[in-house]
């Protein structure tokens, strides 16, 4: 796992990277059909959606009773590198998973795939309920320490509102979070996660300390699947997603 690595690739190497359309995904449904909330998975770079029943997020969901169907979405680096992430999750996975009707629709992503369920939130804000990003990549240091030295999201004084770019995806991103912690725009009910060893935490605890204290989970560990999977099971045990996808009573 290198978890800067799709960013260093954006430049020249973005048409060597392949994003097939349409972007491939793996289902795993409720038994009897009839779930309340869709969950899709992103995973992070150099991670594909095998990893996702490989490292027991599957298992997890299951063994949980919830009532959900779980879409594990192949969003490799390519998609993110060409600029075709949010199109494709659009078109190929999470609209047509959408058409069943569900009540509530989360998207759970590790690193590059944290960046990416921001990314889709930002510009889906009607289609996603709730978000679990887990030690997400959100951008440059040097964006990060402008904001810690303005003192936090809050005070932080971000662009103008845009369309997403290439070159100013993540000062938006940032703006945005901030404009959603602030409930000046509407956006998804997140959660954050990540090792006390990872270096992204750093980053993270930016964003954190503008979210309610139950929305942050902190794990022993750095960078890799078995933290996120004990961050998985914190927000399993305790959380709005949780209280609202459980299984039904009838």
């Amino acid at each position: 796992m290198r978890p800067l690595a799709f960013f260093l690739c954006f430049g020249g190497c973005a048409a060597l990277l392949p994003a097939p359309s349409p972007m491939p995904s793996l289902r795993d449904e409720l038994p009897g059909g009839h779930a309340k909330c869709l969950v899709v998975f992103l995973p992070g770079a150099g991670d594909s959606a095998a990893d996702f029943t490989k490292y027991r997020f599957v298992e997890a969901m299951r063994q949980k009773g919830l009532s959900v169907d779980l879409v594990s979405a192949n969003a490799t680096l390519g998609y993110y590198a060409k600029g075709l992430l949010v199109e494709r999750l659009a078109t190929d996975v999470i609209g047509p998973a959408r058409a069943k009707g569900y009540q509530q629709t989360w998207l759970i992503g590790m690193s590059m795939g944290g960046m990416g369920t921001l990314l889709y939130s930002h510009d889906h804000p009607d289609e996603v309920t709730g978000v679990l990003a887990l030690a997400p990549f959100l951008g440059d240091r040097s964006l990060h320490e402008e904001i810690r030295e303005a003192g936090g999201l809050a005070k932080w004084k971000g662009p103008e509102k845009a369309p997403l770019a290439s070159s100013s995806y993540q000062r938006e991103v940032w703006r945005w979070l901030q404009a959603v912690t602030a409930g000046t725009e509407k956006g998804p009910n997140l959660y954050l996660g990540w090792g006390t060893e990872d270096g992204l935490g750093r980053a993270a605890s930016l964003l954190s300390a503008a979210l309610p204290e139950q929305h942050t989970f902190t794990v022993p560990g750095a960078h890799k699947w078995s933290s996120w999977k004990a961050v998985l099971d914190a927000f399993l045990a305790d959380s709005d997603f949780t209280r609202a996808c459980g299984p039904a009573l009838d």
